[in-house]
């Protein structure tokens, strides 16, 4: 578990962060590269949300200290600046890749900026509990992006949700892929017995597909984290406390 100081990298931290940077920045050079060759705006965008997510939800817990993100976070930077030295429309044209049709750059940026605020939250709130984080993560990263793409793929029934119609499946797709989510986080970070807390699982992804159905613009990137921390919370650690202070139960 990711200690919060900065101090000496192990071997494991500096090899983390490496092939993080740079799966960042592979992500975002396929993304761009669809975008250029006129593949749906959508599909770049899922690419970076999913492989994204993935690499930073199964990875920033396991290391030692906060030393190993910075890398990490320094390493994509330094890449994506040297790139944009080479052309310097190139943030510009990244954001236009991964916006939503009808949306501007602005509201792209907003979605990831609340979504790192949301992660930052739920991060530091379950502290002692990493599964409760990276499940967070991962139901962000697969199951709202399930959601989209099963909705465009196989969407045949739509609801009228906020602004946006979304689709049955696209929400039974949130569904089915939160409970992953969930479950992948217990297997890998949680002594816990996965099928005991199975009922529980189920009714936190059930919450989790209402929050992403009813989600507007970047709202989903915010609430869905936050929700899905908060239900584990309650559902199925209640006694542990929020930033090691304040238990829910006795």
């Amino acid at each position: 578990m990711v200690e919060l100081y900065f101090g000496e990298m192990t071997a494991i931290d500096v090899t983390m962060a490496l092939l993080t940077g740079i799966a960042g920045a592979i992500a975002l050079a396929i993304a761009y590269k669809l975008t250029e060759n006129g593949v749906e705006r959508w599909k770049p965008r899922k690419v970076v949300h999913v492989s994204m997510g993935t690499v930073i939800g199964l990875t920033v817990v396991g290391y030692s200290n906060l030393s190993g993100p910075a890398l990490a976070t320094g390493i994509f930077l330094t890449v994506l600046f040297y790139v944009w030295a080479h052309k310097s429309s190139l943030l510009f044209d990244l954001l236009l890749a991964g916006s939503r049709p009808g949306e501007s750059s602005k509201s792209t940026f907003a979605a990831g900026f609340m979504g790192m605020v949301s992660f930052a939250l739920s991060f530091v709130l379950f502290l002692p509990r990493p599964e409760i984080f990276v499940a967070a993560i991962l139901s962000v990263s697969w199951a709202d992006a399930s959601g989209e793409v099963f909705g465009r793929y196989i969407g045949r029934q739509y609801v009228n949700a906020g602004f946006r119609n979304k689709s049955v499946e696209g929400s039974i797709a949130v569904f089915l892929f939160a409970i992953i989510s969930i479950s992948i986080s217990l297997l890998i970070y949680s002594d816990c017995c996965v099928l005991c807390l199975l009922p529980h699982i189920v009714f936190v992804a059930l919450i989790v597909a209402v929050t992403e159905l009813l989600s507007t613009r970047w709202m989903d990137n915010f609430f869905i984290p936050l929700v899905t921390s908060f239900m584990m919370w309650l559902l199925l650690f209640p006694s542990m406390p929020l930033l090691g202070i304040f238990p829910v139960f006795a």
